[in-house]
């Protein structure tokens, strides 16, 4: 798209931006977040300038402080955890909270280590992200609200989102004649996304049921021990996730605490109906009974119970289905979440001229 054409162009000079996007990498729906953004920015004519940190900079963020930002930059955009560490003389500062990590719904689903590096250090660097920004966000509402406790200034809501066009149904859905019904995990083998859950889950559905699960950025699973009806997919590239969708018949979503739920949303938009908890992230982009079936938190049995209901109802599945791909249209969709971060980027360059 030509500078100067289509709705995401709003700008406070007659040029495109040039936007700065340092960040660690993580291997984190963060990590995703930057990349989708820089893409999406380029689709709306601006350029972005994603720049990538060793991940043992999350240990020694300050040290960030000493790199210089690219030529001719009109505004920083950084994640909560090190923002602080890349403003500059100048430089607006755009900062978008991905995860509130001291809320305390996410403290029962971490190790004690991993909770008291959140406490101790990675919470003392959001703070003062905070404090730094020219413009906050947050990812959703539940992260906004999370982040009252810290902040009481200006909060925005953005979703991510999801580019529609890439993430889409299949022409034709894989047929279910003599296989079993087919449900996707993708997520980093941890408490807090449910993945302790899976092999229990697998074993009480049975040979009627097979579970697809492909890890995380971090780490993937560990194939010992696990049920035949389990299967462990190998990494796949970004560009290939959607035949990954394509290839099943609903998304398992089992987190028991979700910031947003990516995952939920990239299913929706392939037309695949949602399986999960009714946890606040994944709530926030599905809807019981519309989009999804989720049963509370840790009832396990519900969730085997809506489960069989999919399986036992293709037309229940179709139904979900197409109004998740409504949804994901309506609220999610990439043009959306571009046009509400320029319209923030020329408010704060507004307030700097």
């Amino acid at each position: 798209m030509a500078p100067g054409v289509g709705a995401g162009w709003l700008t406070v000079s007659d040029r495109p931006l040039r936007i700065w996007l340092p960040a660690v990498r993580a291997g984190s729906g963060a990590d995703v977040f930057v990349e989708r953004l820089a893409d999406a920015l380029r689709r709306e004519g601006h350029e972005p300038l994603p720049q990538w940190f060793d991940h043992r900079h999350e240990l020694m963020p300050w040290r960030l402080a000493r790199m210089p930002a690219p030529a001719r930059v009109d505004l920083v955009h950084a994640g909560s955890w090190q923002a602080f560490a890349f403003r500059r003389p100048g430089l607006p500062l755009v900062v978008t909270e991905h995860q509130y990590v001291a809320h305390p719904a996410f403290l029962p689903h971490r190790r004690m280590l991993q909770a008291a590096y959140h406490r101790f250090f990675i919470v003392q660097c959001m703070r003062l992200s905070y404090r730094r920004a020219d413009a906050l966000v947050a990812v959703s509402r539940h992260v906004a609200s999370a982040m009252r406790k810290d902040w009481h200034g200006p909060i925005e809501v953005i979703h991510n989102w999801v580019d529609v066009r890439r993430f889409s149904p299949p022409n034709t859905r894989p047929c279910r004649s003599g296989r079993p019904f087919r449900l996707l995990f993708v997520g980093n083998p941890s408490r807090w996304k449910g993945a302790d859950l899976l092999p229990d889950i697998a074993a009480r559905l049975g040979e009627g049921f097979e579970i697809l699960c492909l890890g995380g950025l971090r780490r993937s699973f560990e194939g010992v021990g696990l049920p035949a009806n389990m299967t462990l997919l190998p990494r796949v590239a970004p560009e290939r996730m959607p035949s990954v969708y394509h290839s099943v018949d609903a998304a398992l979503v089992p987190a028991r605490y979700e910031a947003f739920g990516y995952v939920t949303l990239e299913a929706m938009a392939c037309g695949l109906p949602v399986l999960g908890f009714d946890c606040a992230g994944t709530a926030e982009v599905a809807v019981h009974g519309e989009t999804a079936l989720l049963a509370p938190l840790e009832d396990v049995n519900k969730l085997l119970c809506h489960a069989r209901r999919l399986a036992e109802q293709p037309d229940l599945c179709e139904r979900l289905g197409k109004a998740g791909r409504a949804r994901a249209e309506a609220l999610f969709d990439e043009s959306r979440a571009m046009a509400a971060y320029l319209r923030t980027y020329c408010r704060v360059l507004a307030g700097r001229l």
